[in-house]
């Protein structure tokens, strides 16, 4: 092995007291702080969406003729069109009573399954890992077994129905049931990950919490009303403010299922927006839809925020 010479030491000595100078440690430091590394996404991601917000801001108040190219000013009138549509109202309507049905059931059933499969078994496990397989599985692929199991003729559902000697349904084929078809479906496919999320947060309330409970004989009720549901609020939080905004942008399942009808019984906001600006050439219209689209949900998560700045207890 031979030994450095004078000018290899020379170097090596300029490199380190070059290391361990001022401006390496600052820069260092930066590298270091996991803020700045995430400073380049997060400011592409910001630019992309404030100028996709601003852009559409802006259509929104333009009427676009795609084929002669060109775009006239026309202030509200987009937005007075689509409050007039019978459609858009219809898929005003419900939207809000899909969103409903999903965000109060939705979050009811995963806080209690999370709450009772929150045992470290094999069987709750084999349990949580079954639950949580339908969010794995591709919405196409959802589309179509339902498809086919909710078939007026010959579908499973009603297969089921007639054992119990009930009247068969039309399902999502049916006016009056089909937006109950597609709550259910919806259900059903989010339900495993809301329910991972519920048992996460409760894993992480500490454990002498109810040791202290237990000590002070409280009943199963009271431990719940009193202690996990008040720790668990922040992913309670979570689950609502993420599946509001799911539910209101909405969009796979009723193209794959209904493609909003029978008769707009389906209609979305944001299918009502893609049918305007994709299939009608509307962008103008398409646009506005949006931008009321985005200021309900911005509303509903700045409420939410405000109404349970007070009731969350963090860790």
């Amino acid at each position: 092995m031979s030994t450095p010479n004078n000018t290899e030491i020379r170097a090596f000595r300029k490199l380190e007291l070059k290391k361990h100078s001022k401006g390496y440690k600052i820069l260092n430091g930066a590298l270091k702080n996991p803020y700045v590394l995430m400073a380049p996404a997060v400011i592409a991601a910001l630019a992309i969406s404030c100028f996709a917000i601003v852009y559409c801001i802006i259509i929104s108040f333009f009427k676009w003729d795609l084929i002669a190219d060109t775009r006239t000013f026309v202030g509200m009138y987009n937005y007075q069109y689509i409050f007039q549509d019978p459609i858009f109202l219809q898929a005003l309507s419900n939207t809000v009573t899909y969103a409903i049905f999903i965000v109060i059931i939705g979050t009811a059933l995963k806080v209690l399954l999370g709450v009772f499969l929150n045992k470290n078994t094999p069987a709750h496990n084999f349990v949580q890992t079954i639950m949580f397989t339908p969010h794995i599985i591709a919405s196409v692929a959802v589309a179509v077994v339902f498809r086919y199991m909710m078939m007026p003729d010959g579908g499973v559902f009603n297969t089921i129905l007639s054992w119990f000697g009930l009247p068969p349904s039309r399902w999502y084929m049916g006016q009056e049931s089909a937006l109950a078809s597609l709550i259910f479906i919806a259900l059903w496919h989010g339900l495993g990950y809301g329910v991972l999320i519920a048992i996460s947060g409760l894993r992480a309330i500490p454990d002498y919490v109810y040791e202290a409970a237990r000590l002070d004989k409280s009943s199963r009720t009271t431990t719940m009303m009193k202690i996990t549901m008040p720790l668990l609020s922040p992913t309670i939080f979570y689950l609502l403010i993420t599946t509001c905004v799911g539910a209101f942008t909405t969009y796979d399942i009723v193209d794959l299922m209904t493609q909003g009808g029978p008769n707009n019984a389906t209609m979305m906001l944001t299918y009502y927006i893609y049918e305007q600006g994709i299939r009608f050439m509307h962008y103008g219209r398409a646009m506005a839809a949006a931008v009321i689209l985005m200021i309900i949900c911005s509303s509903l998560t700045l409420l939410s925020f405000k109404a349970s700045a007070k009731k969350i207890h963090y860790q």
